[in-house]
Protein backbone atom coordinates (compact mmCIF):
# COMPACT_ATOMS: atom_id res chain seq x y z
CA UNK A 1 0.00 0.00 0.00
CA UNK A 2 1.31 3.41 -0.95
CA UNK A 3 -0.11 6.69 0.30
CA UNK A 4 -0.06 8.69 -2.91
CA UNK A 5 -1.65 11.91 -1.65
CA UNK A 6 -2.65 13.59 1.61
CA UNK A 7 -5.05 16.53 1.75
CA UNK A 8 -5.36 18.62 4.91
CA UNK A 9 -8.17 21.07 5.72
CA UNK A 10 -7.42 23.06 8.85
CA UNK A 11 -10.25 23.61 11.33
CA UNK A 12 -10.64 26.78 13.37
CA UNK A 13 -10.83 26.26 17.13
CA UNK A 14 -11.87 23.26 19.20
CA UNK A 15 -10.22 19.90 19.74
CA UNK A 16 -10.40 18.98 16.03
CA UNK A 17 -7.41 20.75 14.50
CA UNK A 18 -7.89 19.49 10.94
CA UNK A 19 -9.61 17.01 8.67
CA UNK A 20 -7.51 14.81 6.41
CA UNK A 21 -8.07 12.72 3.31
CA UNK A 22 -5.62 10.14 2.02
CA UNK A 23 -5.47 8.56 -1.39
CA UNK A 24 -4.12 5.02 -1.40
CA UNK A 25 -2.37 3.61 -4.46
CA UNK A 26 -3.79 6.45 -6.55
CA UNK A 27 -7.23 4.83 -6.63
CA UNK A 28 -8.88 4.73 -3.17
CA UNK A 29 -9.77 7.74 -1.01
CA UNK A 30 -10.32 7.63 2.75
CA UNK A 31 -11.74 10.86 4.13
CA UNK A 32 -12.97 12.25 7.45
CA UNK A 33 -9.73 11.42 9.27
CA UNK A 34 -9.53 13.90 12.13
CA UNK A 35 -6.39 15.44 13.59
CA UNK A 36 -7.21 15.94 17.27
CA UNK A 37 -5.52 17.91 20.01
CA UNK A 38 -4.44 15.46 22.68
CA UNK A 39 -3.02 15.83 26.14
CA UNK A 40 -0.11 18.19 26.67
CA UNK A 41 -0.52 19.83 23.25
CA UNK A 42 0.15 16.66 21.26
CA UNK A 43 -1.78 15.75 18.14
CA UNK A 44 -3.29 12.38 17.28
CA UNK A 45 -5.43 10.86 14.54
CA UNK A 46 -9.00 9.62 14.77
CA UNK A 47 -10.19 7.38 11.97
CA UNK A 48 -13.53 7.95 10.22
CA UNK A 49 -16.38 6.73 12.40
CA UNK A 50 -20.13 6.85 12.80
CA UNK A 51 -22.39 7.03 15.81
CA UNK A 52 -24.33 3.88 16.64
CA UNK A 53 -27.88 3.82 18.03
CA UNK A 54 -26.55 3.31 21.55
CA UNK A 55 -24.51 6.51 21.32
CA UNK A 56 -21.09 4.89 20.94
CA UNK A 57 -18.88 5.28 17.88
CA UNK A 58 -17.55 2.66 15.50
CA UNK A 59 -14.70 3.13 13.04
CA UNK A 60 -15.73 2.91 9.40
CA UNK A 61 -12.16 2.48 8.16
CA UNK A 62 -9.03 1.77 10.16
CA UNK A 63 -5.57 0.20 9.78
CA UNK A 64 -5.35 -3.51 10.56
CA UNK A 65 -1.81 -3.53 11.90
CA UNK A 66 0.64 -1.36 13.81
CA UNK A 67 2.94 -0.78 10.85
CA UNK A 68 0.13 0.66 8.73
CA UNK A 69 -1.09 2.80 11.63
CA UNK A 70 2.41 4.17 12.17
CA UNK A 71 2.78 4.95 8.47
CA UNK A 72 -0.57 6.80 8.39
CA UNK A 73 0.31 8.74 11.56
CA UNK A 74 3.69 9.75 10.18
CA UNK A 75 2.48 10.86 6.75
CA UNK A 76 -0.75 12.60 7.82
CA UNK A 77 0.68 14.34 10.90
CA UNK A 78 3.75 15.38 8.90
CA UNK A 79 1.57 16.97 6.24
CA UNK A 80 -0.64 18.57 8.91
CA UNK A 81 2.40 20.14 10.57
CA UNK A 82 3.67 21.41 7.20
CA UNK A 83 0.31 22.95 6.25
CA UNK A 84 -0.26 24.49 9.69
CA UNK A 85 3.23 25.99 9.71
CA UNK A 86 2.79 27.30 6.16
CA UNK A 87 -0.48 28.99 7.11
CA UNK A 88 0.91 30.36 10.37
CA UNK A 89 -1.03 28.19 12.82
CA UNK A 90 0.31 26.03 15.65
CA UNK A 91 0.84 22.54 14.29
CA UNK A 92 1.37 20.67 17.54
CA UNK A 93 3.12 21.20 20.81
CA UNK A 94 5.50 23.36 18.81
CA UNK A 95 8.32 20.94 18.11
CA UNK A 96 7.17 18.91 15.08
CA UNK A 97 7.36 15.56 16.89
CA UNK A 98 4.88 12.71 17.01
CA UNK A 99 2.99 12.04 20.25
CA UNK A 100 5.26 9.16 21.24
CA UNK A 101 8.37 11.26 20.58
CA UNK A 102 6.94 14.11 22.67
CA UNK A 103 6.07 11.82 25.59
CA UNK A 104 9.46 10.10 25.46
CA UNK A 105 11.17 13.49 25.40
CA UNK A 106 9.18 14.62 28.41
CA UNK A 107 9.91 11.61 30.58
CA UNK A 108 13.40 10.82 29.36
CA UNK A 109 14.66 14.38 29.14
CA UNK A 110 17.23 15.47 31.67
CA UNK A 111 15.30 18.66 32.44
CA UNK A 112 12.27 16.69 33.70
CA UNK A 113 14.35 14.83 36.28
CA UNK A 114 16.60 17.69 37.38
CA UNK A 115 14.18 20.63 37.70
CA UNK A 116 13.08 21.64 41.16
CA UNK A 117 9.35 21.94 41.73
CA UNK A 118 9.66 25.39 43.26
CA UNK A 119 8.50 24.64 46.80
CA UNK A 120 11.78 24.32 48.56
CA UNK A 121 11.96 26.50 51.66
Amino acid sequence: MEITEVRINLNKGGKVKAFAQVILDGCFLVGDIRVLEGKEGTVTLAMPSRRLRNGSFRDIAHPLNTETRRKLDEVILGEYQRVAKERGGPADGGNGQTRSQQMAGKFLGERYWTEEDGDDE
